[in-house]
């Protein structure tokens, strides 16, 4: 049916697909998009990024049984730098007149 071969390089995932051309008495027609290769990476466990070559795989035609994807690799978030908080002096609290009294003569 349809084969992958996954290679990787710096920092790019190359994914190349091929399909057996069309026969009518024997195999139906297909064809392949990125969304397949995606579900093929994540079921393959494999990490990616965006991608930055698609292509479609048709077996109809032999030209058009063979395509190439690039994906970019998943980058690791890098740690953030140590921050050091100084510790906030709370402000004292305003002090409050009490309501003078009315008193009424």
């Amino acid at each position: 049916m349809d084969i992958f071969k996954i290679t990787t390089e710096d920092d790019k995932i190359i994914v190349e697909g091929n399909l057996k051309p069309h026969d009518p008495r024997s195999q139906r027609r297909m064809s392949l998009g990125t969304a397949h290769v995606v579900q093929f990476l994540t079921d393959s466990e494999i990490e990616f990024g965006s991608c930055i070559q698609e292509s479609e795989l048709n077996n109809s035609y032999a030209d058009s049984c063979t395509g190439t994807w690039i994906f970019e690799k998943k980058k690791l978030d890098k740690p953030a730098e140590k921050v050091i908080l100084s510790k906030e002096k709370k402000a004292a609290p305003k002090k409050k007149s009490k309501a003078k009294k009315k008193t009424s003569k």
